[in-house]
C-alpha cells in the first residue's frame, strides 16, 4: 500500500501542472486503509465544466462549494497498447461516444508521462453507498445495467468485473450518511462502468455464440473453480450481472411477486443454455412494463435480498 500512494505522490507535480489536484493522505498514514482516509488538497472550483456536456457528479451536501474529483486510470502506452486502452478508445470513439446506451464513465482527457497513460474521469461514487426509495428506481438501475452490458456485447466487449464496486453513480455522497435516499431518481441518476482492467475486446465481425475463455470471471474464486474450462464470457458476464443485480432488486418481490421467477428462470438453467444480454433485456423490459404505477411507486423497505431472505434498511 506504501509503495502504491509512494508512486501517485511522486506524481502530484505533474498532475499539478496539467491542472490537478493530488489527493493527499492524513496525516501521512500510508496505512491499510489509507486509500479510503485520503483528502482532497486545496481546490478552487474548476473551469473544466462544460454546459452542454456535464460529466461531473452531483454533490449530497451543500455547506460547503462544490468542487470537482478526479479519478486516474494508469495503462500502458506508446510500443505496448493494452485491451484496456484499446477498449476504452473504442467506446470513446466518435460513433458511440455519446450513444445514451453508451454509459461508460467519461474520459475528459488522457494524459502521458514517461511511456504511461494516465485516463483522467470523473469521480462518482458507488450506488451500493445509497438507499432506494421506490421500486422504480430498482427496476431503472436494473434496466440501465442490463442495457449497458447488452451495449458493450453488442461491440464486443466483456468487462469480466461487473460489480456495484465498479460502477458508478453520479453523485458524491458524504460517507457521514449512512444509506441516503434520493439519489436514484431516474430523472436524474445516472450510471456508468469503470473498471477495465480485467476486460476483452474482440474484433466486431466476432459471432458472439462461438466465443470462449479458460479466464475466470472477476467475482469467481480461484479456490473454489475446479478446472478453468472453455466458457462463452459473453453468456457467463449476462449471469454474473443478472446474480448481482439479484441482491438489490428482488427486495420488491413482496409486492412484485414476477420478480422472482425471473431471476430463478435465469439463473437456474444449465450454461450452456444460459442467454445473452439481449434477451435478458427484452424480457426484464417486458416485465416492467407490465407493471401497474402503484407497483413501481411502492416504497421499499429493505436494503437486499440473499438466498431467500430480505434484511431490511
Amino acid at each position: 500500500m506504501f509503495e502504491k500512494q509512494s508512486h501517485w505522490l511522486y506524481l502530484e507535480g505533474f498532475f499539478r501542472l496539467k491542472g490537478y489536484t493530488m489527493f493527499k493522505p492524513v496525516n501521512r498514514n500510508f496505512g491499510k486503509r489509507g486509500w479510503n482516509i485520503l483528502v482532497p488538497g486545496p481546490q478552487q472550483a474548476s473551469s473544466r465544466a462544460r454546459c452542454s456536456e456535464y460529466p461531473y457528479a452531483r454533490k449530497e451536501y451543500t455547506e460547503e462549494p462544490l468542487q470537482f474529483y478526479y479519478t486516474f486510470n494508469e495503462s500502458l502506452a506508446y510500443n505496448q497498447t493494452s485491451d484496456e486502452l484499446r477498449i476504452w478508445r473504442r467506446l470513446h470513439s466518435p460513433g458511440i461516444k455519446n450513444h445514451p446506451r453508451n454509459r461508460v464513465i467519461p474520459v475528459l482527457e488522457y494524459l502521458e508521462f514517461d511511456g504511461l497513460i494516465f485516463i483522467v474521469m470523473p469521480w462518482w461514487d458507488s450506488p451500493a453507498f445509497s438507499d432506494y426509495a421506490t421500486a422504480e428506481e430498482i427496476l431503472n438501475m436494473a434496466e440501465c445495467i442490463l442495457d449497458t452490458v447488452d451495449f458493450f456485447h453488442e461491440h464486443r466487449i466483456v468487462h469480466r468485473d461487473i460489480t456495484f464496486q465498479n460502477i458508478g453513480l453520479n453523485v458524491i455522497i458524504d460517507k457521514n450518511h449512512n444509506f441516503p435516499k434520493g439519489h436514484h431518481d431516474p430523472k436524474e441518476a445516472l450510471y456508468a462502468i469503470i473498471d477495465f482492467g480485467f476486460s476483452l475486446i474482440y474484433p466486431y465481425e466476432t459471432p458472439l455464440e462461438e466465443v470462449t475463455t479458460t479466464l475466470r470471471y472477476g467475482c469467481e474464486v480461484p479456490s473454489k473453480i475446479k478446472e478453468y474450462r472453455a466458457r462463452n464470457p459473453f453468456t457467463l458476464e449476462t449471469h454474473y450481472t443478472v446474480k448481482m443485480i439479484e441482491g438489490a432488486a428482488r427486495v420488491v418481490e413482496k409486492f412484485i411477486p414476477e420478480i422472482g421467477p425471473f431471476f430463478d428462470d435465469i439463473l437456474k438453467v444449465e450454461e450452456e443454455n444460459r442467454p445473452f444480454a439481449r434477451e435478458v433485456l427484452q424480457r426484464f423490459r417486458q416485465l416492467k412494463a407490465s407493471l401497474t404505477p402503484e407497483q413501481l411507486h411502492t416504497p421499499v423497505q429493505d436494503r437486499y435480498w440473499k438466498r431467500g431472505k430480505f434484511y431490511s434498511k
